[in-house]
């Protein structure tokens, strides 16, 4: 009964009138969002994708929200890791000339450039991965319904 429930509610919830494209799109975008480096600009993220994009904002919200506040603190520290070995190791950037939390708030060490490159790099590249993965879903469960 309950799973029956709860099944109907994903199926009206995700979709209701929308393409697989659509739906692709949406939780592409939403995954990218959830890898952004804009602590508190989430939500707002998600309005204006959804508004400029017409995207699908039930799924767009569900992709989102993987990174929450549970997930919060592991997310940030793989954008923050990635980011530094990709500005520092690969690129082999001068650190003496990138902006770091301690000349803008006076504490930590943190890098902010390779916490911002590596939050959109590892954004871009996940919504890229889960793309075909999620149109081959989405489309299945067109078919089903």
């Amino acid at each position: 009964m309950m799973k029956q429930k709860l099944k109907s509610l994903l199926n009206k919830a995700l979709l209701s009138g929308c393409t697989p494209e659509q739906l692709t799109l949406s939780f592409c975008m939403g995954i990218y969002i959830a890898f952004s480096p804009f602590p508190g600009l989430h939500t707002p993220m998600m309005f204006i994708a959804t508004y400029i994009f017409g995207l699908h904002f039930p799924t767009l919200f569900i992709a989102t929200s993987i990174n929450n506040p549970w997930t919060m603190i592991p997310f940030y520290s793989l954008d923050y890791t990635f980011g530094y070995w990709f500005v520092h190791t690969l690129l082999g950037w001068n650190p003496t000339w990138v902006i770091s939390l301690a000349k803008l708030f006076g504490s930590g060490t943190i890098c902010l450039w390779s916490f911002l490159i590596g939050g959109n790099i590892l954004g871009i590249a996940s919504a890229l991965i889960c793309y075909p993965i999620m149109r081959i879903i989405f489309k299945n469960l067109k078919l089903r319904s």
